[in-house]
């Protein structure tokens, strides 16, 4: 089996800042519109201190960006107390913060933390809940922990699915997660059932326009690929180039990865012709030597 075929999906991760607002319908001085107008403050201060770290975060200054976690985290404990939803976000996001510099063993114990309050707090089948399962179940997959990450992202699933249908486009992080975990260990059968129900997401959802769509399709006829279903690859490869030509055009960078994966398919399937012939549109694709889409 060729290892040159390229599969399109990396792992994904989502980090959730919660942010909830507090009102008081009534008018006039009350010890409850006092207290409300504290506890708007409060939120307001909590939400400023996201906003910092998520503009940190995205600027790529990750030291200005833990820092600003770590003082989320500090003012979370002291305004909301330490058992709270927001202490469970701020740990969520520094331990984000860890994992994207490599830090395993500082984001696990955060993980971990946010994880046991939301539990605790808001119940073994929140929402939130499963948002923690799938980024510690991420971060044993990065350090090739699967037997632990695997549990922990079919949980994540069973909450979305009991919480918002099984159709619903929550489901894309963690079953493409579980995707990711499957063909690590090159269990490809899996990795097929969960690829099919990531385009039925697509599809009943009417999100087929998206540009995950052609890329998930290419990842399940790269799948048949290396599980020798080379009849079953080749039409979905071909929906996959007609896919991406319509919505990238024909010389895009990704109709190249798609090209190249046929033509290796098509030397499985014997015929020799077709596989240069894609090989030839590559390398002129490659080569800027290409007709106008």
């Amino acid at each position: 089996m060729k290892s040159s075929l390229r599969i399109f999906f990396t792992l994904l991760i989502v980090s959730f800042i919660v942010l909830t607002f507090a009102g008081c319908a009534k008018k006039g001085p009350c010890l409850e519109c006092a207290s409300a107008e504290k506890s708007q403050k409060q939120q307001e201060a909590w939400q400023n201190l996201n906003m910092k770290v998520s503009q940190n975060y995205q600027l790529g200054k990750l030291k200005e960006a833990t820092d600003a976690a770590n003082e989320a985290l500090k003012f979370a404990r002291k305004a909301f107390g330490e058992k709270s939803p927001q202490v469970a976000t701020a740990l969520n996001n520094l331990g984000e913060l860890y994992r994207v510099q490599n830090k395993f063993r500082e984001a696990e114990a955060q993980y971990k933390k946010s994880l046991d309050i939301r539990k605790e707090v808001l119940g073994n089948d929140h929402i939130d809940v499963s948002v923690s399962l799938n980024n510690l179940a991420t971060l044993y997959v990065l350090q090739k922990k699967y037997p632990q990450a695997e549990p922990m992202y079919n949980e994540a699933l069973k909450i979305i699915e009991a919480k918002l249908g099984t159709n619903h486009t929550g489901l894309l992080v963690p079953l493409s997660n579980l995707t990711d975990l499957y063909k690590a260990q090159q269990r490809y059968p899996n990795a097929e059932i969960t690829l099919k129900k990531i385009l039925a997401i697509y599809e009943k959802t009417n999100k087929k326009d998206d540009l995950t769509y052609p890329k998930t399709l290419n990842d399940l006829a790269a799948v048949y690929y290396l599980e020798g279903k080379y009849r079953e690859a080749e039409p979905i490869f071909n929906q996959t180039l007609t896919a991406l030509e319509t919505k990238l055009g024909k010389n895009h960078p990704d109709v190249i990865i798609v090209l190249e994966n046929m033509a290796e398919l098509y030397k499985k399937l014997g015929n020799e012709t077709k596989a240069n012939e894609l090989l030839s549109r590559a390398s002129s694709i490659k080569a800027g030597k290409v007709a106008k889409s």
